[in-house]
Protein backbone atom coordinates (compact mmCIF):
# COMPACT_ATOMS: atom_id res chain seq x y z
CA UNK A 1 0.00 0.00 0.00
CA UNK A 2 1.07 3.47 -0.68
CA UNK A 3 1.10 6.39 0.96
CA UNK A 4 1.02 9.05 -1.64
CA UNK A 5 -1.98 10.46 -2.10
CA UNK A 6 -3.29 12.93 -5.41
CA UNK A 7 -6.15 15.82 -5.76
CA UNK A 8 -9.27 14.85 -4.83
CA UNK A 9 -11.07 13.40 -7.92
CA UNK A 10 -7.72 11.84 -9.13
CA UNK A 11 -8.39 8.27 -9.43
CA UNK A 12 -5.21 5.78 -9.41
CA UNK A 13 -5.59 2.48 -11.07
CA UNK A 14 -3.47 -0.80 -8.84
CA UNK A 15 -0.28 -1.46 -9.86
CA UNK A 16 0.42 -3.73 -13.22
CA UNK A 17 3.43 -5.59 -12.77
CA UNK A 18 5.62 -5.96 -15.78
CA UNK A 19 7.93 -9.08 -16.25
CA UNK A 20 10.77 -7.40 -14.66
CA UNK A 21 8.79 -6.09 -11.70
CA UNK A 22 11.32 -7.55 -9.04
CA UNK A 23 13.98 -5.31 -10.51
CA UNK A 24 16.33 -4.24 -7.86
CA UNK A 25 18.61 -1.84 -9.44
CA UNK A 26 18.17 1.47 -11.75
CA UNK A 27 14.42 2.01 -13.59
CA UNK A 28 13.22 4.79 -15.88
CA UNK A 29 9.92 6.05 -15.21
CA UNK A 30 7.60 8.12 -17.64
CA UNK A 31 4.64 9.90 -16.88
CA UNK A 32 2.15 10.87 -19.89
CA UNK A 33 -0.85 13.38 -19.26
CA UNK A 34 -3.60 13.55 -21.72
CA UNK A 35 -5.96 15.68 -22.48
CA UNK A 36 -9.10 15.31 -24.22
CA UNK A 37 -11.49 17.98 -25.55
CA UNK A 38 -14.99 16.18 -24.24
CA UNK A 39 -16.00 13.30 -21.97
CA UNK A 40 -16.63 10.84 -25.09
CA UNK A 41 -13.31 11.07 -26.13
CA UNK A 42 -11.58 10.96 -22.35
CA UNK A 43 -13.88 7.59 -21.78
CA UNK A 44 -11.81 6.10 -25.34
CA UNK A 45 -8.26 7.15 -24.54
CA UNK A 46 -9.29 5.55 -21.09
CA UNK A 47 -10.37 2.23 -22.69
CA UNK A 48 -7.26 2.32 -24.87
CA UNK A 49 -5.22 2.46 -22.08
CA UNK A 50 -6.67 -0.24 -20.13
CA UNK A 51 -6.27 -2.50 -23.20
CA UNK A 52 -2.48 -1.39 -23.20
CA UNK A 53 -2.33 -2.36 -20.00
CA UNK A 54 -3.20 -5.90 -20.31
CA UNK A 55 -0.20 -6.40 -22.35
CA UNK A 56 1.49 -5.12 -19.61
CA UNK A 57 2.66 -8.25 -17.66
CA UNK A 58 4.59 -9.84 -21.03
CA UNK A 59 6.09 -6.29 -22.18
CA UNK A 60 9.81 -6.71 -22.58
CA UNK A 61 11.84 -4.38 -20.17
CA UNK A 62 8.42 -3.77 -18.73
CA UNK A 63 8.70 -3.30 -13.94
CA UNK A 64 5.20 -1.62 -14.03
CA UNK A 65 2.50 0.70 -14.76
CA UNK A 66 -0.38 2.60 -12.78
CA UNK A 67 -2.72 4.12 -14.82
CA UNK A 68 -4.36 7.34 -13.37
CA UNK A 69 -7.60 9.33 -14.50
CA UNK A 70 -9.35 12.72 -13.54
CA UNK A 71 -12.12 11.99 -15.54
CA UNK A 72 -13.89 15.51 -14.43
CA UNK A 73 -11.36 17.22 -16.38
CA UNK A 74 -10.86 14.70 -19.25
CA UNK A 75 -7.49 14.12 -18.19
CA UNK A 76 -5.63 10.56 -17.90
CA UNK A 77 -2.34 8.66 -18.58
CA UNK A 78 0.09 6.35 -17.46
CA UNK A 79 3.25 6.59 -14.62
CA UNK A 80 5.05 3.53 -16.68
CA UNK A 81 8.57 2.02 -14.51
CA UNK A 82 10.85 0.69 -16.83
CA UNK A 83 14.15 -1.28 -16.68
CA UNK A 84 15.94 1.43 -19.03
CA UNK A 85 14.91 4.12 -21.41
CA UNK A 86 15.50 1.92 -24.48
CA UNK A 87 12.65 -0.58 -23.08
CA UNK A 88 10.48 2.56 -22.68
CA UNK A 89 11.57 3.65 -26.01
CA UNK A 90 11.23 0.28 -27.66
CA UNK A 91 7.28 0.37 -26.46
CA UNK A 92 6.92 3.81 -28.31
CA UNK A 93 7.63 2.06 -31.11
CA UNK A 94 5.36 -0.72 -31.31
CA UNK A 95 3.49 -0.84 -33.81
CA UNK A 96 0.08 -0.89 -31.88
CA UNK A 97 1.77 1.99 -29.84
CA UNK A 98 2.32 4.20 -32.75
CA UNK A 99 -1.16 3.42 -34.43
CA UNK A 100 -2.85 4.98 -31.19
CA UNK A 101 -0.40 7.80 -31.21
CA UNK A 102 -1.29 8.12 -34.79
CA UNK A 103 -4.63 8.10 -34.45
CA UNK A 104 -4.57 10.98 -31.62
CA UNK A 105 -2.12 13.41 -32.65
CA UNK A 106 -3.63 16.45 -32.26
CA UNK A 107 -6.54 15.97 -31.11
CA UNK A 108 -5.63 15.73 -27.48
CA UNK A 109 -3.20 17.53 -25.54
CA UNK A 110 -0.13 16.07 -24.26
CA UNK A 111 2.21 16.60 -21.12
CA UNK A 112 5.00 13.80 -20.20
CA UNK A 113 8.06 13.46 -17.76
CA UNK A 114 10.55 11.07 -17.72
CA UNK A 115 13.66 10.53 -15.50
CA UNK A 116 16.16 8.05 -14.34
CA UNK A 117 15.63 6.72 -10.90
CA UNK A 118 18.49 4.78 -9.22
CA UNK A 119 15.68 2.14 -7.65
CA UNK A 120 12.54 1.33 -7.76
CA UNK A 121 10.96 2.99 -4.99
CA UNK A 122 6.90 3.76 -5.54
CA UNK A 123 6.03 5.90 -3.11
CA UNK A 124 9.37 8.17 -4.23
CA UNK A 125 8.22 7.56 -8.17
CA UNK A 126 4.03 8.63 -7.01
CA UNK A 127 5.38 11.82 -5.91
CA UNK A 128 7.29 13.23 -8.54
CA UNK A 129 4.56 11.59 -10.94
CA UNK A 130 1.99 13.37 -8.69
CA UNK A 131 3.54 16.72 -8.96
CA UNK A 132 3.60 16.22 -13.43
CA UNK A 133 0.01 15.33 -12.98
CA UNK A 134 -0.60 18.49 -10.40
CA UNK A 135 0.59 20.71 -13.23
CA UNK A 136 -1.92 22.78 -15.38
CA UNK A 137 -2.10 21.16 -18.61
CA UNK A 138 -3.43 23.87 -21.35
CA UNK A 139 -5.87 22.45 -23.93
CA UNK A 140 -4.71 20.68 -27.07
CA UNK A 141 -4.16 23.24 -30.35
Amino acid sequence: MHTITFSEGTVLMPWTPGPNHHRSGPVFVSVTDFLAGSEDEAREIYSTGLELGKTWPVMQGAVGVWLWGRPSEFRGGSISVWESERDMRRFVRWPVHTAIVRAWRGRVGLGVDSWQAETFDADAILTRAGDTIERPHGRAA
